[in-house]
C-alpha cells in the first residue's frame, strides 16, 4: 500500500473520529443563552508541567522507600499532596461560572464583529488565570473576575443570516499550572449578518433592454445643480467622475448634483431576473448602502415583503436586516 493511500485512510478515520466526537459534544453541551458551569461541562486533566511534577513525586518516593530515607519520603508525600489539591483548587475555580451571550455587532458576510458576553458568579472568591477564545493560540487574558465582567470577543464573519458562532472556549491553569481545566460553551447571541454588498448600477422593473431609464424612474446623479463630491464606487458612470479632483489628489471622487425628484425610488427583487438568490442579495445590498449614502429615499420589495420608501440609519438596518434575513428560519436553542 502507497504512503498516499495510508495517509487518505489515516485522515478518513480521523475525519470520521472528530465528527463523531463534536456530535457527542454537541449532545452534552446544546446551544444556549446562557450556560452555568458545573461538574458536566468542566475537563480537567494533567498539563505537561503536571505530568513532569507527577514522575518526580514518583521517583522521591521509590528513592525514599528503597533507601529507607525518611526525609525525601515525607516530602515526596507533600508534594503529592500539593499535587491532588491543584486538581481541587483548579476546578473550583471555574465550577460556578455563569457565561450569557449578548449581541453580536451587526456587519457585512466577511468582516469581523464583536461578540458582548458576560461572566459572573455568586462564590465570594475571586476567579483568576481564566483565558478566553476560539484557539487557545489565539485567547484573550481576562482579568481577576471578582462577580461579574463585560467580555468583548473578535469574530470574523461568514454567510449571512442569523449569527451563528462556534465553540468558546474557556480555560486556565490555575494556581501552579499542573494541571489544565477548560470548558467548551455554544452560545446564542443575538445579531443578524448582512450579504455582502455588490455596488452594481441601478436595475428597475420594466427598464428597457438598452439599459435605458424612464425620467420618472431615474435615480442616478442629476444634472442640475451642483451638490458636492463623494468617493467613487464601481458603476459609477465616468462622466460624472471629478477628473480635475484626481489629478489633484489621486483621489476618485463622483460629483453629486441635486435633482427635483420628489418620489422615492424602488429596490426590487424582480428588476435582477437573471440573478441568482445569493446574487440579487448583494445586488440589492449594494444599492441599499449606496442610496443611504447619497441620502435619498428608497424603498425595498422583496418576494412577500415590502418596506416602504423612507431614508435614514434605521430604515437602512431595517433594509438591510431585510436581505440578511431572505428565506431564513430563526434556528431553535435552549432556554438557560
Amino acid at each position: 500500500m502507497s504512503g498516499i493511500a495510508k495517509m487518505s485512510i489515516k485522515q478518513r478515520i480521523k475525519s470520521a473520529m472528530s465528527k463523531k466526537y463534536l456530535s457527542w459534544m454537541d449532545r452534552r453541551s446544546p446551544t444556549s443563552k446562557s450556560i452555568k458551569l458545573t461538574q458536566k461541562r468542566i475537563y480537567i486533566i494533567p498539563s505537561k508541567m503536571g505530568l513532569l511534577f507527577l514522575m518526580l513525586v514518583v521517583l522521591m518516593f521509590v528513592n525514599g522507600v528503597n533507601y529507607q530515607n525518611n526525609l525525601i519520603f515525607s516530602f515526596s508525600v507533600l508534594l503529592l499532596s500539593i499535587f491532588i489539591t491543584s486538581i481541587v483548587v483548579t476546578y473550583q475555580n471555574m465550577a460556578g461560572l455563569i457565561i450569557s451571550a449578548g449581541h453580536g455587532e451587526a456587519v457585512f458576510s466577511g468582516k469581523t464583529t464583536l461578540l458582548h458576553l458576560v461572566i459572573e458568579h455568586g462564590s465570594r472568591k475571586t476567579k483568576d488565570g481564566l483565558k478566553l477564545g476560539f484557539d487557545r493560540t489565539d485567547s484573550l487574558s481576562l482579568s481577576p473576575i471578582k462577580s461579574k465582567r463585560q467580555v468583548t470577543l473578535n469574530f470574523k464573519t461568514g454567510a449571512r443570516g442569523f449569527l451563528s458562532v462556534p465553540r468558546i472556549t474557556l480555560y486556565s491553569v490555575y494556581p501552579l499550572g499542573l494541571f489544565s481545566c477548560w470548558t467548551w460553551v455554544r452560545l446564542e447571541f443575538e445579531g443578524v449578518i448582512y450579504p455582502r454588498p455588490l455596488f452594481l448600477p441601478y436595475q428597475y422593473v420594466g427598464q428597457t433592454e438598452s439599459g435605458e431609464e424612464s425620467a420618472q424612474q431615474s435615480v442616478s446623479s442629476g444634472v442640475d445643480d451642483f451638490r458636492g463630491f463623494r468617493k467613487y464606487q464601481a458603476g459609477d458612470s465616468l462622466k460624472h467622475v471629478a477628473w480635475r479632483q484626481f489629478a489633484k489628489t489621486n483621489q476618485l471622487l463622483t460629483k453629486e448634483f441635486e435633482q427635483p425628484q420628489a418620489q422615492g425610488h424602488w429596490l426590487d427583487w424582480d428588476a435582477l431576473p437573471g440573478y441568482k438568490t445569493e446574487q440579487r442579495l448583494q445586488v440589492i445590498c449594494g444599492w441599499v448602502v449606496r442610496s443611504h449614502e447619497e441620502n435619498r429615499e428608497y424603498g425595498l420589495a422583496l418576494p412577500g415583503l415590502k418596506i416602504p420608501a423612507g431614508r435614514g440609519d434605521l430604515h437602512q438596518q431595517a433594509c438591510l436586516r431585510a436581505l440578511a434575513l431572505h428565506g431564513l428560519a430563526k434556528p431553535m436553542v435552549n432556554a438557560t
